[in-house]
């Protein structure tokens, strides 16, 4: 009786070891391939980067002295658009999910739209006069037109991605 216990509990522990072994090894998998995701869209996320300063460098003219002295700046302002569209992105989700909104909410999210342009607004001509610091007005002016210039490019690229993958 107790041989028969003995082997069949031997057989359970067997069987949850499999099972655990199982369930560690796909938590394994699971983790280094979200790792490597990651890794895989900061590189992207980096190569876009990198193209994105040497195409307005090179439409820039930029030296080397300038650029040196004018990303800095662009990334600071970049940083600063991006933290206040981060604040007002929760109104932008609370809008896109009612159906239904008061003549009252409504003007309460245009308002804090409008409010979000004009402090976009703000930072983008307090920048300008950033670069009219360490450029000549020229180079700045550069910037601006390529600035509408990458943008349409980075539209028809995200464009011709989107007919790829269908």
């Amino acid at each position: 009786m107790k041989n028969k216990f003995q082997i069949k509990s031997r057989k359970m522990n067997i069987i949850i070891f499999k099972k655990l072994s199982i369930i560690t090894l796909f938590s394994f998998t699971i983790s280094f391939i979200q790792a490597q995701e990651k890794s895989s869209i900061k590189e992207q996320k980096d190569a876009r980067e990198s193209r994105k300063i040497a195409f307005f460098t090179s439409k820039m003219q930029l030296s080397s002295e300038e650029a040196k002295n004018f990303w800095p700046i662009v990334t600071e302002m970049e940083t600063e658009i991006k933290e206040l569209k981060s604040k007002n992105s929760k109104i932008r989700t609370i809008s896109s999910q009612k159906d239904d909104i008061s003549d009252k909410e409504l003007e309460k999210i245009m308002d804090t739209r409008m409010e979000m342009g004009r402090k976009q607004m703000d930072i983008k001509l307090k920048y300008y006069e950033k670069f009219k610091e360490v450029l000549p007005i020229q180079k700045v002016a550069k910037y601006y037109q390529a600035t509408s210039e990458f943008k349409k490019l980075q539209a028809k690229s995200s464009h011709h991605n989107n007919r790829n993958r269908k």
